[in-house]
């Protein structure tokens, strides 16, 4: 017992030491959720994966939930643009996300973590902080557009982030359709302008 307790508390192989540690065991993380979604995602399959120990994972992230909103938190920052219209900052801001979720093995991982939020509150609540940071840049647009009078002083702007989010989800989820240039364009068009109905 003695020795398998030394054993867990050694690095494996010199991967696990270093600089490079905490990025070996995200990119672990990461291809265990890839390949088996949350309920595949163990400390013992990560640490094998990236050839380090649960010791040197603890030491870092206290559960597997931490481990996995370590990635969200990863992801590249969005900076709101700081001239232009209110329709060519989002479609800017919007584009940004774009070329991100085109670059990033992210992308096929956001779901599976999304639908476990649904039964595990503990992800749930660290998801919606991660989630409260990707709205801000939007949430500074919104607010400069009403300060320049584009949009009503009593616009409702996170109900505005929920239409915008939600398209997005419902698009890259549950329809399959690739993001576009275009259909961004035509989403920033739709909530400025609407759909024209008559009052």
């Amino acid at each position: 017992m003695a020795q398998a307790a030394d054993a867990e508390s050694e690095p494996v192989t010199p991967r696990a030491r270093g600089q490079g540690v905490e990025q070996a065991i995200l990119d672990a993380t990461l291809q265990v959720l890839a390949e088996g979604g949350y309920e595949a995602l163990t400390i013992d399959r990560v640490a094998a994966r990236a050839r380090s120990s649960k010791t040197t994972i603890y030491r870092r992230w206290k559960t597997k939930e931490h481990l996995a909103l370590a990635l969200l938190a990863g992801m590249p920052a969005f900076e709101p643009p700081l001239d232009g219209s209110l329709e060519q900052n989002l479609i800017a801001l919007f584009g940004q996300f774009l070329r991100a979720m085109r670059d990033s093995p992210l992308a096929g991982v956001l779901p599976k973590l999304t639908a476990e939020c649904v039964n595990n509150p503990a992800l749930s609540a660290m998801f919606a902080q991660v989630n409260d940071r990707r709205r801000a840049p939007i949430r500074a647009v919104l607010r400069r557009a009403i300060e320049r009078g584009e949009l009503a002083a009593d616009a409702d702007i996170e109900l505005t982030i929920d239409v915008i989010q939600g398209a997005i989800s419902i698009r890259v989820y549950f329809l399959l359709d690739p993001l576009t240039d275009d259909w961004i364009a035509g989403l920033v068009r739709l909530l400025i302008h609407g759909i024209g109905g008559r009052r």
